[in-house]
C-alpha cells in the first residue's frame, strides 16, 4: 500500500484505530487462498488514501441512511399509537389479553417500566408527578421510549391483524407479515448506523420479504432453489425509499442518496448490491 503522507495516515490510525481501518481495506487486498481468511497482501496500486476515501463513503452514508430509519420509525410509532389507541384506549399496552405471548409481553412490559423510572424527559416527568396509576404513562407517551427493535416486537406481538393491516396500508407495504420483515430488517440496519458500523458492503443478517410493489426496483437472487432477496444494502435503499415516498414528504433523501452513491465506482456499487442497471430503475427516476 502507497502512503503519500506519513503524518496523515498516523493521524489516521490514532484516531480511528487500525482495527477499525482494516476493516475498509480488506477490498484492497487480495483473495486468501486456502484457509486463510485474509491474505493481508495488497494489490497494485492500492493507495491508503483509497482507503481513507472509502471509510468517508461509509460514514456520510449511514448519517443519510440513519436519518431515513428514523423517518420510518416515527412514522410507525405514530400509526401504530394512534390505531391501538383508538381501538383499545390510553392505555392499552399493558392489556395482555391484546398481545400473544403472555411472557414476552410481561418482559416487554418490565422493559418499558425500566425506561420510564430511568427517564428525564420532560413529559414522563410530568406524568410522574401528576399521576400515580398506573405507572406506565399512556401509549402515546410509552412508544417515545421504545427503540425499533422493542416497537417491532410490540408490532410482532398484536393480536389485532385489523391494526396491523392498517399500519401497513399507512406505511404503503401490503401485509402484516411484510411489515414485520421489513422493521427487523431496518432495525438490524439502524443498530448498525448508530454503532458506527461498517455499512457500505454488509449483507443483512435477516432478508427483506418479497414485496411485489417493489419488484420492478428490488434485486433478487436464486439460492439453487428458490428466488429471495439479495441481503446487500441495495435493497434497503429500495425500501427506504419508497417508504419515504409513502409519506409525501419534501424529503431530498433520493437526491442526496443518489449524489453520493454516483461518487463511488462500478466495483464499489457491486459490492453494494447494485444492478448495472440501477440508474433506470422506478425507484431512482421517480
Amino acid at each position: 500500500m502507497s502512503v503519500d503522507d506519513h503524518g496523515a495516515a498516523k493521524k489516521w490510525l490514532e484516531t480511528v484505530g487500525y482495527y477499525r481501518l482494516s476493516a475498509y481495506w480488506l477490498p484492497f487486498e487480495k483473495v486468501a487462498e486456502g484457509a486463510d481468511a485474509r491474505s493481508k497482501i495488497f494489490n497494485i496500486g492500492t493507495a491508503f488514501s483509497s482507503v481513507t476515501d472509502l471509510y468517508v463513503f461509509d460514514r456520510r452514508l449511514r448519517v443519510i441512511v440513519l436519518e431515513a430509519i428514523e423517518r420510518v420509525e416515527v412514522h410507525v410509532r405514530s400509526r401504530w399509537t394512534y390505531h391501538m389507541s383508538h381501538s383499545y384506549g390510553p392505555h392499552a399496552h399493558l392489556d395482555h389479553e391484546l398481545f400473544s405471548n403472555g411472557l414476552s409481553h410481561a418482559e416487554q412490559l418490565v422493559r418499558l417500566a425500566r425506561a420510564v423510572d430511568k427517564s428525564e424527559e420532560t413529559f414522563i416527568v410530568h406524568y410522574k408527578g401528576k399521576y400515580t396509576s398506573p405507572y406506565s404513562p399512556p401509549l402515546w407517551a410509552a412508544t417515545e421510549l421504545m427503540t425499533l427493535g422493542e416497537l417491532s416486537k410490540w408490532f410482532q406481538a398484536t393480536k389485532d391483524n385489523s391494526i396491523k393491516s392498517k399500519v401497513g396500508h399507512d406505511l404503503g407495504l401490503p401485509t402484516k407479515e411484510i411489515v414485520e420483515g421489513t422493521l427487523q430488517v431496518l432495525s438490524y440496519v439502524r443498530n448498525i448506523c448508530a454503532h458506527h458500523g461498517r455499512l457500505w458492503n454488509r449483507r443483512t443478517v435477516k432478508r427483506l420479504p418479497k414485496i411485489k410493489r417493489f419488484k420492478r426496483d428490488l434485486v433478487a437472487v436464486c439460492d439453487g432453489q428458490n428466488w429471495q432477496n439479495d441481503n446487500r444494502i441495495y435493497n434497503v435503499f429500495v425500501v427506504l425509499l419508497h417508504l419515504m415516498d409513502q409519506q409525501c414528504t419534501d424529503s431530498t433523501l433520493r437526491s442526496r442518496l443518489r449524489e453520493l452513491i454516483e461518487e463511488r465506482s462500478d466495483a464499489d456499487r457491486s459490492n453494494m448490491g447494485f444492478p448495472t442497471d440501477w440508474r433506470d430503475r422506478p425507484v431512482w427516476t421517480a
